[in-house]
């Protein structure tokens, strides 16, 4: 182990948060190079379960990465990146369970720490070492048979390693890097048409301080607190029916789950809208088809159902965009283009799942999608390029906020800053959902929360939890070097990859 992951190990397990430092750019290369990624795992019960498609989330392990890059002068600096792993969403090969799920994942993330410690092993600038480190990243996903989501999953992870490196290294923000072009972008090697056009064309001229929360209501959720049986009740400082969140935190944007049952799912519906209209009144909602159909007319009848019945009719009005409902293995079919297009001119739809390679979205809107989404295990950079497309394709294009489950501390935060840079407004937010509050983390990334971002989290008893107002966050706070983690990351709090099994998750 190299000092610099000696004094990031203690600095960030023993002797609490680091002060605020000055930018020091002055005669410091934006070009770097990597020295060393290790990877640790930590394992999070869901507070109640998870119902997403075909999968059921309870319980799932969070895979975390530390890169220790070198600026061109010399100095050290340490990036980090994390993502839950869950069933069922990178690849939905129902001849794989769980297991092989995350042990594709592992080795994507592997694979693409080879690929990025060989693309970044003489300086570089972030972008070209990307572009290099993503490609050998699909390509050794391909000798193992890896659909580009999950392979592409390792690039991204290290994608957000190198650019919080940067960040920590010069003291700039996120936003700062976009703004001078420090990662030295050039869209035009994604999409042609984007030749010379810069960042800071495609990002907000400041960073928002707020956004609101959309709030996830999963396929199991309860809807009204009357449904809650008496022996399901939580009671753990927390809201858990539709009815107590809408109430507690103010929410006015809400994402709902559909499941390809056309009675069922109306059913539910009725009861969603019927608790909005009542107890929220003016809201906005997505709809989320989780890949649950084979094709599109099942989907446009749901439409057409919703359209005509008057107790949906303000619920169908609020219906901002529709996330991909198709199968991913169809899903950018020309012979269903005339339905994706059908659909769209009642709610755009967006592309989601089958969004696994750099130029999807540019094949997607030539098939009637409208939007795309941004999850930072898709990729920062990829989104940056989407989000300059969508601008200039012109109105009703657009990039939205969706989640991972994102948990705190690295995950969360690195969501919002990119968010925040790309000034999207409302996102899914579910983690604080699903998952109680900061009890994953330690005492130390707890205490460092509270001190750091005391405007983002409120209080739980011994331990904190997202402070949702007037259905919004606070994300000023995470305006610091990097991607907003600022090194509160207790990796003795973790398990090395190389010692965590499985088994463990039960």
């Amino acid at each position: 182990m190299s000092a610099a992951v000696r004094r990031f190990h203690a600095i960030d397990s023993r002797d609490g948060p680091r002060a605020p430092r000055e930018p020091q750019t002055t005669g410091i290369s934006m070009r770097l190079s990597v020295k060393e990624v290790r990877f640790y795992m930590r394992n999070v019960r869901t507070r109640m379960p998870f119902k997403y498609g075909a999968a059921t989330l309870t319980s799932v392990p969070i895979l975390h990465a530390l890169m220790e890059v070198e600026l061109e002068d010399g100095r050290r600096s340490m990036g980090a990146a994390a993502d839950i792993l869950p069933p069922k969403w990178f690849d939905k090969d129902p001849n794989k369970g769980y297991e092989e799920n995350v042990e594709d994942l592992i080795f994507a993330a592997r694979a693409g720490a080879r690929a990025y410690g060989e693309a970044g092993r003489r300086p570089g600038m972030v972008f070209d070492i990307w572009e290099d480190g993503y490609a050998e990243t699909l390509k050794v996903g391909d000798g193992r048979g890896l659909n580009h989501l999950t392979a592409g999953h390792g690039s991204t992870l290290m994608e957000r390693c190198l650019i919080d490196g940067l960040g920590m290294g010069l003291g700039k923000s996120y936003h700062e890097m976009l703004r001078e072009n420090l990662l030295g972008l050039e869209f035009g090697r994604i999409y042609a048409e984007l030749k010379g056009v810069a960042p800071s064309e495609v990002i907000d001229v400041a960073p928002l301080e707020e956004i609101f929360v959309r709030h996830t209501v999963g396929l199991a959720d309860p809807i009204w607190t009357a449904e809650i049986g008496e022996g399901e009740r939580l009671d753990d400082g927390l809201p858990q029916s539709l009815e107590e969140y809408a109430e507690a935190q103010g929410l006015t944007y809400f994402k709902i789950k559909v499941n390809g049952d056309l009675e069922g799912d109306l059913e539910r519906l009725r009861a969603i809208a019927g608790l909005l209209d009542q107890k929220v009144g003016a809201y906005s909602v997505t709809l989320d088809g989780n890949e649950q159909y084979g094709e599109m007319d099942s989907f446009l009848e749901l439409l057409a159902r919703m359209a005509e019945e008057e107790v949906l009719a303000h619920f169908f009005a609020s219906i901002l965009y529709i996330e991909q409902p198709l199968e991913r293995s169809i899903a950018l079919s020309a012979e269903l283009s005339d339905g994706i297009r059908a659909a769209s001119v009642q709610r755009p739809m967006l592309v989601d799942e089958s969004d696994g390679d750099l130029r999807v979205f540019g094949e997607a809107v030539a098939l009637g999608y409208r939007g795309v989404s941004s999850k930072n295990c898709k990729g920062l950079i990829k989104a940056l390029a989407n989000r300059a497309l969508a601008r200039r394709l012109g109105e009703g294009y657009f990039l939205s906020g969706e989640d991972l489950m994102n948990l705190p501390v690295v995950a969360l935060h690195q969501d919002l800053v990119h968010l925040a840079a790309l000034g999207v407004g409302h996102a899914e937010r579910n983690g604080h959902h699903y998952v109680r509050g900061l009890d994953h983390l330690s005492a130390w990334e707890r205490d460092g929360c509270r001190e750091r971002h005391g405007s983002l989290y409120r209080g739980l008893g011994d331990s904190l939890a997202l402070d949702v107002r007037r259905g919004k966050i606070d994300i000023s706070s995470l305006q610091g070097d990097g991607l907003g983690v600022g090194g509160v990351v207790d990796v003795e709090g973790m398990v090395p990859l190389d010692e965590w099994k499985f088994e463990s998750l039960a």
